[in-house]
């Protein structure tokens, strides 16, 4: 086996138009400050790209995710540090496939049963009634996980339905079992995250390239897949890796890949049922 870390310039180029933050700042005025969620432009990244090479003779290839993805937005320069207000939009526009008055006027989904990409005016409208309803930049900058929750919430219940989110987190990670039950009951995952190890791949023949940049502060995405890898050498079996597949909300690369069983940046996780 040879695993290898460098900089890889053609990995650069798909991170270069990573647009957004993830920032985080204390809030309130008391012994405890609570995280706040938020969003910037690329002065957020914090490392430079690095490349890990994975040599093999055969690999296996596990994906599941939830029915057509999930919506892919990104945040709007109308309304700063919104990772909050956008990752909740990708909720909505998830269950508007299923509940289609969630945005009245509007579709979310194509006639194949993916997501449409933001519109000029139903999702920005969506993005700036959730802004509100979350109390974006109140207290102060960007959101609480639990003016997040409840905002998202809010929306849901004036549109005729109603939320309900469990945890599957579990010591300071995502709980792998839990994630592949909710994706299989169909239900994306709102991911709360102190940082953002966003990782890409590009294949060789017999080797991988994971592409990873590291984007420091907290940020509020969408998990809505799982990705196992497992490699083979003339031995049998010498590594496995396994991902999450994260609806981002950043402009450039809406879609990433974060490795599920890290546990330095899981603030929280819900999967999120409306009905």
């Amino acid at each position: 086996m040879k695993v290898i870390w460098k900089r890889s310039l053609a990995l650069m180029v798909a991170f270069v138009v990573l647009m957004g933050l993830i920032a985080v700042f204390p809030f309130g005025r008391g012994v405890v400050a609570e995280a706040r969620f938020c969003g910037y432009g690329d002065d957020a990244v914090t490392t430079a790209l690095e490349s890990e090479f994975i040599y093999y003779t055969r690999k296996e290839e596990n994906y599941i995710e939830t029915v057509g993805g999930a919506p892919l937005y990104q945040q709007l320069s109308e309304y700063p540090n919104s990772c909050g207000a956008v990752g909740g939009a990708m909720i909505v526009g998830f269950y508007d496939k299923y509940y289609e008055d969630l945005i009245p006027g509007y579709q979310s989904y194509t006639p194949i049963g993916t997501y449409r990409r933001t519109d000029r005016v139903y999702i920005p409208k969506l993005m700036g009634e959730l802004y509100t309803l979350m109390r974006t930049n109140v207290d102060d900058v960007g959101v609480s996980q639990a003016d997040c929750l409840s905002g998202l919430d809010q929306y849901i219940k004036n549109h005729g339905k109603t939320m309900t989110y469990s945890s599957i987190k579990s010591s300071n990670k995502v709980n792998e079992a839990a994630y592949i039950n909710a994706l299989n009951a169909n239900k994306p995952t709102l991911l709360f995250c102190s940082k953002m190890d966003l990782l890409v791949f590009a294949y060789g023949t017999n080797v991988v390239e994971i592409g990873k940049q590291t984007f420091s502060g907290a940020h509020i995405a969408v998990a809505y897949g799982y990705f196992e890898l497992k490699f083979y050498n003339d031995s049998g079996l010498f590594k496995t890796e396994k991902f999450l597949r994260v609806a981002t909300g950043l402009a450039g690369s809406l879609q990433a890949y974060m490795r599920i069983d890290a546990t330095d940046w899981c603030n929280a996780a819900y999967a999120i049922t409306v009905s």
